[in-house]
């Protein structure tokens, strides 16, 4: 679903109105950066490099035609409402290029067999829907970073607060806003040509079906979802929707100074449980407790730990916290800016794999100050 502030492709003679309209200073050419970016970054020889050699040589005709039609007809101009700004960026196939550029070939097939371009073709269709846009802000960076989707789903029903900017990366403009909205401008501010829809009430009964299945039109289906929401209720919800429709679910948690992702691949096995190393009905079991007595913190964490495992024990300081041998300063759970960006980082290098092909564990542990990791589950 579009949102209000999404930018706008427009067509010349719009360019031209809006010129006129706003004036020279709120105009941003990003064009010379991302052909000299590229200048500088593909092999010369590669078949990358050669084709891009004529773009080259039509971005350095119109280099000296300023004003000239064809300098205003070449690349993208797109307007971004809520700046009021006219931002020209190179033709869409060459930025995404150069957004793609420095990722080489690091992520490859589990047999290195697949060309760049294969893999491109699979990253470029797969529909990444990301649930919870505090921690999943990270997430949904470190996706479009690495794989570059044509197509993301983002979702949160809150506003950032300052509190967020620990470990969300936040100016003062985005306060008060809605976070779904927040990190869809973030993506497009540097990819317009990435379709993000926005789902700013989060995601409830009435709008489960379209986040996860879509509408066979311009809503997609999910390829993988990236749970992060904060709501345990909301978790479970998620996951049964996934189960039912056959798409794998991602999440990831940062307990203290450790990092921990689950994988549900509901694709491969549509009667794998909700969660690693638990049955449903102990899932289950543990929430009607808790929601039984609300106000029962020790209830809380034994649903939490139901979920996500018990590896917070190798977290010292997280685990003073939840069993109270320090009375904790701050009503929230704690959380590090650099836990929730290495999470971010192991979500987008999980997904990536994930839809090449590998097997994966379901769940994975990693201490960032030690090395240590744990390893739980099956590998599917």
């Amino acid at each position: 679903m579009r949102y209000e502030t999404c930018p706008q492709i427009l067509a010349i003679e719009e360019v031209r109105d809006l010129i006129g309209r706003i004036g020279r200073n709120r105009i941003i050419d990003l064009v010379p950066a991302t052909i000299y970016g590229l200048l500088d970054d593909l092999v010369p020889g590669s078949e990358l490099s050669n084709k891009f050699s004529s773009e080259f040589e039509r971005f350095s005709l119109i280099q000296t035609e300023s004003d000239s039609e064809e300098n205003l007809s070449y690349g993208n101009w797109v307007y971004f409402p809520r700046d009021d700004k006219l931002v020209r960026f190179a033709e869409k196939y060459w930025h995404r290029i150069a957004l793609l550029v420095r990722n080489s070939t690091l992520i490859a097939d589990p047999e290195m067999k697949m060309s760049w371009f294969q893999i491109r073709e699979r990253f470029d269709n797969a529909v990444i829907a990301v649930a919870g846009c505090s921690l999943g802000n990270n997430v949904a960076h470190a996706v479009a970073r690495d794989l570059r989707p044509l197509k993301m789903k983002v979702a949160d029903h809150k506003d950032y607060q300052l509190t967020n900017a620990n470990r969300v990366h936040l100016t003062y403009d985005d306060l008060n806003r809605n976070k779904a909205i927040v990190t869809a401008e973030q993506l497009n501010s540097l990819d317009p040509f990435m379709d993000v829809s926005v789902f700013s009430e989060g995601v409830h009964e009435g709008n489960i079906d379209l986040f996860v299945n879509g509408d066979g039109g311009s809503e997609s289906s999910a390829t993988v979802i990236l749970e992060e929401t904060d709501d345990p209720d909301m978790k479970i919800f998620i996951r049964e929707n996934a189960r039912k429709s056959g798409i794998p679910v991602v999440m990831v948690s940062d307990v203290g100074s450790a990092a921990q992702v689950d994988i549900r691949r509901f694709d491969l096995d549509r009667s794998a449980s909700l969660a690693p190393l638990v049955s449903d009905a102990d899932l289950y079991q543990k929430r009607d407790e808790w929601r039984r007595d609300l106000a029962n913190r020790k209830k809380f964490y034994e649903f939490a730990f139901s979920l996500i495992g018990n590896h917070y024990n190798l977290s010292p300081e997280f685990r003073q916290i939840v069993l109270k041998e320090n009375l904790p300063m701050f009503g929230g759970v704690p959380q590090l800016g650099s836990t929730a960006m290495m999470a971010g980082g192991i979500a987008g290098e999980v997904t990536a794999r994930l839809l090449l092909g590998f097997k994966l564990p379901e769940r994975m542990f990693m201490i960032k100050y030690n090395g240590q990791v744990v390893i739980e589950g099956e590998t599917l």
